[in-house]
């Protein structure tokens, strides 16, 4: 990527939105790229937290592996977000792993660098402070969500909230722009393939949704928003 796409990268973002050309100038000269394949790992939990990611193309997981081995994941992320600032902030190892969903193209930014960069800017530091909170938002809410709702409303909130994210318009309702198998999806949902694929079925029949190929295309918005208002 062209330096100019990078800072236009850069101010994009949520994490650097609105600090000075100067700044991100800055940042961009202590940046470097690195390119993952589909399936490779970036990095595993226990790994030291010595770097900032963001995503100029490609998606990524997070995610971790129970002792038994159940997979749980914890995030996706696309083009123009950040991750990895926890470990990062806070000197301690990653806890969890990270890995490609699609060929990737990342930005790469070492600790020792950007420690500095937070320190000299009260703005990025509120914009950290911004981000850490809605993670951990985030996760409340999903803690709330795998004790109290069953699993025909979790499974629709999360399609809604990954149709808000990642939706392409298409003949008949808004694909999922991610290949996400069952069997991820119910990672996400800490559940059961089976589980998952039942429901899916059954909103598929009742034209709420289009299965093809590892592609959701909710052809029923309405329908998802109006089960979890009702509930």
């Amino acid at each position: 990527m062209k330096s100019d796409n990078r800072q236009e990268f850069l101010q994009h973002s949520p994490l650097f939105a609105g600090l000075d050309g100067a700044i991100l100038d800055r940042i961009l000269s202590v940046a470097v790229t690195r390119r993952l394949a589909r399936g490779e790992t970036l990095f595993q939990k226990g790994d030291p937290g010595d770097r900032l990611f963001g995503v100029l193309s490609g998606r990524v997981k997070v995610h971790t592996t129970s002792p038994d081995g159940k997979d749980v994941t914890l995030n996706l992320f696309k083009e123009g977000q950040f991750f990895g600032e926890i470990a990062l902030l806070d000197e301690l190892p990653r806890t969890a792993d990270a890995m490609a969903m699609a060929p990737c193209e990342l930005m790469v930014i070492h600790r020792r660098d950007f420690i500095p960069v937070v320190e000299s800017e009260g703005k990025l530091a509120m914009h950290i402070i911004h981000l850490l909170c809605q993670r951990v938002r985030n996760t409340s809410e999903m803690l709330e969500d795998a004790a109290f709702l069953p699993l025909e409303l979790r499974l629709a909130k999360h399609l809604l909230r990954l149709v808000g994210t990642y939706g392409q318009p298409v003949a008949g309702g808004i694909e999922i722009g991610l290949r996400l198998s069952q069997q991820e999806l119910a990672h996400m949902m800490a559940t059961t393939r089976e589980s998952v694929n039942k429901q899916l079925q059954s909103w598929s029949q009742n034209g709420w949704i289009d299965l093809q190929r590892s592609r959701v295309t909710v052809t029923n918005v309405a329908a998802l928003e109006s089960l979890l208002e009702n509930a």
